[in-house]
């Protein structure tokens, strides 16, 4: 039985007029009514008539009661909470229906992503040693050979061959080492590269920590790419120190390599590396390289378990926003609030991305771009190519990307194009063709050009960023680096158009109220896009350039907490007078009382 078979039942039994008032974000809505039309109300206070709550939200209303009525009110009531708890479970199975088969789909891609990790494992082991028998073994035959003729020099001959011989002996333990290190499975990653670091030209600085021991398979895919990229900073005649900044980062282990001697480009770095990058990448990790200022920094990042739960972010996941709001969302799945199982699901999609009028973008960072022809395309990752077409009334058709331009339907109004590109692991793209009128469903909007109509239109309600020069590091910097925050502005949006119920609005009103991270969001994309100029650094301070609390105050890394805490309350006491200064106006003043409390909060750690 439905709610209109409720609320007429209810209706004809007691000869009055019923209505059900469902929950509708904020507020209530008309849900069934007899025998007609009910006033609207947007909460149970203002609802005509005599009023009974239903468990978990809404309200069922009588225009009057006589005897016995409230009885037969407060049994609807209750059948009415039955069908939606009801409706709502079949939602949750079909939910976990889906989340089978995309579970299942996982499955098969880890079995695949375990194949190529295989392969690629093989052909680098193969190459070291190919590299040792071949190319040094035959250096030692050429110095036997010297020996023939070497006369009254056969004494600095075998000097020479021992040499040789040793660095052979030295280069082949390198080599044996890099397959299975001693070290790794008795004490981890980090004592492995320790002891690789004592072999190598240039001394290297550790600094943080990996935390807990982790699987064996993480373990050794994060210290083979380690190994890697020290081995390659370390090769340089400098004696300046490599840096490897460890951490634990969102139920993942990050390690950030800086070298200021470096002389190697962006580009050098990528094609040496690509293949301890593509190793990576299978197994769901990222290795990603740039120089700014002159530094040379590349980032490895691995979650601690194999299953997509990790989190990109740059910030420790113990008591930030989105641990917070994590929470929140678990409280209410947990108690089967109505609406939050989607929401639960936002908590593991990456932000989304519209670049508009740039097909050319979209092709230099996913490798592949589809001639879309005005509709709406998006880009999600996947272990291979396919194209999804949406028509209106039909249900949705998928071919290979390799016949998509054969099956392609005429009245397509959306495309959803899977491919294997590694920064589709932590974003959506979307490539829309024309400047749009509504931004919902968007986290991030790419601007070629500035348009200041847009720009002051939409600002509250997106990030935006302007150009399309070096994309991928601003997309870095601005989207993958802040996942986190945005992901949590973005459930935080959604829960608060869902019913919350004590105690979810009481939890969301607090974390809402403690929410500073957005507050400083907002104001680092006024400050980026140009909207608002303030003096000094401020987007330094508001965490552009880094999080930790050194980098947002311009400190080196070696700085103590008294440091730390002396230029945070010199930086407060500063962006306070700014702000009390009567020239100052509204919108400045309170972007400066921003950086205030971003300040105080520094001087606490």
């Amino acid at each position: 039985m439905d709610f209109e078979a409720l609320v007429r039942e209810l209706a004809e039994s007691t000869g009055q007029s019923a209505a059900y008032y469902a929950p509708d974000g904020d507020g209530l809505t008309v849900a069934a009514s007899w025998p007609g039309p009910a006033a609207q109300a947007d909460r149970v206070e203002s609802i005509p008539g005599v009023v009974e709550r239903v468990p978990g939200g809404g309200a069922v209303a009588l225009s009057s009661a006589g005897a016995g009525d409230l009885q037969r009110l407060r049994r609807t009531a209750h059948k009415i909470a039955l069908v939606a708890a009801d409706d709502r479970l079949r939602a949750e199975r079909e939910r976990l229906t889906e989340r089978v088969h995309v579970l299942e789909a996982d499955a098969r891609a880890a079995r695949e992503r375990l194949a190529e990790v295989r392969e690629l494992e093989r052909r680098r082991i193969a190459v070291a040693l190919t590299a040792v028998t071949t190319r040094e073994f035959t250096d030692l035959r050429s110095l036997l050979a010297d020996l023939d003729y070497a006369g009254s020099d056969t004494a600095r001959a075998l000097t020479a061959f021992r040499t040789a011989l040793d660095d052979v002996i030295d280069r082949f333990r390198t080599v044996v080492r890099g397959v299975h290190p001693a070290m790794l499975p008795d004490r981890g990653p980090v004592a492995a590269l320790e002891e690789l670091a004592a072999d190598l030209p240039r001394p290297i600085r550790f600094t943080g920590d990996l935390g807990r021991r982790v699987g064996w398979e993480v373990e050794s895919g994060i210290y083979h790419a380690a190994a890697a990229v020290v081995s390659l900073l370390a090769e340089g005649p400098s004696r300046d120190p490599v840096d490897i900044e460890l951490s634990r980062v969102n139920g993942a282990l990050v390690l950030t390599f800086t070298d200021g001697a470096s002389t190697l480009t962006g580009a050098e770095l990528r094609s040496t590396l690509k293949d301890d990058a593509d190793r990576l990448a299978a197994f769901g990790g990222i290795l990603d390289t740039w120089v700014t200022g002159g530094r040379v920094v590349v980032r490895i990042w691995l979650p601690e378990r194999l299953d997509g739960s990790a989190v990109v972010a740059p910030a420790s996941a113990e008591g930030t926003l989105l641990a917070r709001v994590r929470d929140l969302v678990a409280t209410a799945v947990r108690e089967s609030v109505a609406g939050w199982a989607e929401i639960a699901d936002r908590l593991d999609q990456p932000p989304t991305v519209a670049l508009v009028d740039s097909s050319g973008a979209v092709e230099l960072l996913t490798g592949y771009t589809f001639a879309s022809d005005g509709a709406a395309a998006w880009y999600t990752h996947g272990r291979t190519g396919d194209v999804t077409f949406h028509r209106p009334g039909l249900p949705p058709v998928t071919t290979p990307v390799s016949v998509a331009g054969l099956t392609r339907p005429s009245d397509v109004s959306r495309l959803v194009i899977r491919w294997p590109a590694d920064i589709l692991r932590h974003l959506t793209l979307v490539d829309i063709p024309t400047l749009p009128t509504a931004v919902t469903g968007f986290d991030v909007i790419v601007l070629p050009r500035p348009n200041p109509t847009f720009l002051r239109t939409f600002r509250d309600k997106v990030d935006i960023i302007v150009g399309t020069d070096d994309l991928a590091a601003l997309l870095r910097r601005r989207v993958i680096e802040r996942a986190d925050l945005i992901t949590a502005r973005s459930v935080l949006a959604a829960a608060r158009r869902a019913p919350r119920p004590e105690p979810l609005a009481r939890l969301l009103d607090r974390i809402e109220a403690d929410a500073h991270e957005l507050a400083e969001l907002s104001l680092l994309n006024d400050l980026e896009s140009g909207h608002l100029t303030l003096p000094g650094d401020p987007i330094r301070l508001l965490g552009a350039h880094g999080r930790a609390a050194h980098v947002r105050l311009g400190l080196p890394a070696s700085s103590t907490r008294d440091e730390i805490h002396h230029a945070a309350v010199t930086a407060t006491a500063l962006w306070r007078t700014r702000a009390g200064n009567p020239a100052t106006s509204p919108h400045h003043r309170d972007a400066c009382l921003i950086l205030v409390r971003t300040c105080e909060g520094l001087s606490l750690i």
